[in-house]
């Protein structure tokens, strides 16, 4: 995520119907704490993905079901530090997949003040954890424990989270919630990134960065 060094999270909205838009737009405006700022409004995954990593996102408030691609293909193909994703949606069932792609929060429409300012709440709380914790090159050399050294070892190796529980003797939701930490340490959103950020001679490990970058190009998936 990026850090918030302003005085309100800045967000985007996508959602192809301008009266959606509409509501989330003044949904947040009337929420004073935390403070949100609009830095970007579009109809389309194509959009943001064209343009949001252009700006210092904190957060993007996106639909679903779009035409074309959808929330999720954004969420996927984002490249570079990614900013929290807020999947917006009035389907329950995308729900799984959509913390699989580590997405921030998931919320219903319509979408409640309350349960929108639980959600601004949180990712405010994250913003200012990442600020505080991290200044520039510093996220990428914060030490590492024995065990993230491991598991990002056998991922520059191409295995998948299955083998690299088998390997350590751990479960696969061990694994997994490893790197989606990792993965939110680091601000990125693939496991490709995460090699390269996390590079091994800055973890204490001595595998090549080579033998890092090729690890499969996918979220925490197994």
């Amino acid at each position: 995520m990026h850090q918030t060094n302003a005085s309100a999270l800045r967000v985007a909205i996508v959602d192809d119907e301008p009266i959606a838009r509409s509501r989330l737009r003044r949904l947040l405006g009337g929420i004073n704490s935390p403070p949100s700022t609009i830095l970007m409004e579009c109809g389309s995954a194509d959009a943001i993905l064209a343009q949001g990593p252009r700006l210092p996102l904190d957060a993007v408030f996106i639909d679903i079901e779009m035409p074309g691609r959808s929330g999720l293909a954004a969420l996927e193909r984002w490249r570079g530090r990614r900013p929290e994703f807020v999947l917006v949606t009035a389907h329950h069932e995308h729900a799984l997949k959509a913390f699989d792609l580590q997405a921030a929060d998931y919320l219903t429409k319509p979408v409640s003040e309350k349960r929108l300012h639980q959600t601004l709440t949180r990712l405010w709380s994250r913003c200012r954890a990442t600020e505080a914790g991290t200044t520039g090159d510093a996220l990428a050399s914060m030490d590492l424990t024995e065990r993230q050294v491991q598991i990002l070892g056998l991922l520059g190796e191409g295995l998948a989270n299955k083998e690299i529980a088998r390997i350590l003797g751990l479960s696969h939701f061990t694994v997994r919630n490893h790197l989606m930490a990792l993965f939110r340490r680091y601000g990125v959103s693939r496991r490709v990134d995460l090699c390269h950020v996390a590079r091994p001679d800055r973890a204490g490990s001595n595998r090549s960065a080579q033998t890092f970058s090729s690890a499969e190009t996918g979220p925490a998936a197994a």
